[in-house]
C-alpha cells in the first residue's frame, strides 16, 4: 500500500490517489488471481453529513464478516468540499439565502462561459471561492425558482464576508 499520491490522468484531470498496490508475483495458497488484482474498494455516501468513507479490502475477503478488516489505515474518510480540493485564489461575496434550505449555487466564469462548480451548499449561508480573479455570474436555486447574480466581482476573503449578498427564493412546496 502507499501513501496519498497526486497525479494527472490521461486527460490532464488532477486526482489524489490513497492507495497503491503491486501484486504478488508469486500466487498466495495457489489463487492465481492475488497476481493480477490487489483488493477492491467500496465507497459509501453519507448524505447528511456529507462525508465519503472509503474502503480498501484485499481480495477474496468477505466484508459482511465482521473478523474482517480492511488494509491497514482505511477506511479514509473525507467531506463533500475536500473531494474538491483545489485551493481558493478569491472569494464572491457571503451569500445569505432566505426561502429555501440547502439550495444549489452554481459558479460561472464569465470570461468564458464556463462552469466553475456546482454545488448543493448545507444550510442557508456559502461563502463561494473561485480559483482566479474576475467576474462570476452566481445561479442560487434550481429549476424556475432560481436568482442569477450577474457581473459578481471576485475579492478578498475579508471583503467577502463583510458584504453579503442577499438571495430570496421561493419557498419549496
Amino acid at each position: 500500500m502507499g501513501s496519498i499520491i497526486d497525479h494527472l490522468d490521461g486527460f490532464g484531470n488532477k486526482l489524489t490517489v490513497y492507495a497503491a498496490a503491486n501484486p504478488d508475483e508469486r500466487p498466495a495458497n495457489g489463487d492465481k488471481l492475488t497476481t493480477r488484482a490487489a483488493g477492491f474498494g467500496v465507497v459509501r455516501f453519507n448524505k447528511v453529513s456529507r462525508e465519503i468513507t472509503m474502503h480498501c479490502w484485499p481480495r477474496n475477503v468477505d466484508i459482511t464478516n465482521p473478523a474482517s478488516k480492511p488494509y491497514p489505515g482505511w477506511p479514509k474518510t473525507i467531506s463533500q468540499e475536500e473531494n474538491y480540493g483545489r485551493k481558493a485564489i478569491a472569494w464572491l461575496p457571503k451569500l445569505e439565502i432566505s426561502g429555501q434550505n440547502d439550495p444549489v449555487v452554481q459558479i460561472i466564469d464569465e470570461s468564458n462561459g464556463d462552469v466553475v462548480y456546482t454545488l448543493r451548499i448545507k444550510g442557508t449561508t456559502f461563502l463561494p471561492k473561485v480559483f482566479m480573479k474576475g467576474t462570476y455570474t452566481i445561479k442560487v436555486g434550481e429549476g424556475t425558482d432560481q436568482t442569477v447574480l450577474a457581473g459578481i466581482k471576485a475579492v478578498s476573503l475579508k471583503n467577502a464576508e463583510k458584504m453579503p449578498l442577499k438571495v430570496t427564493l421561493t419557498p419549496a412546496s
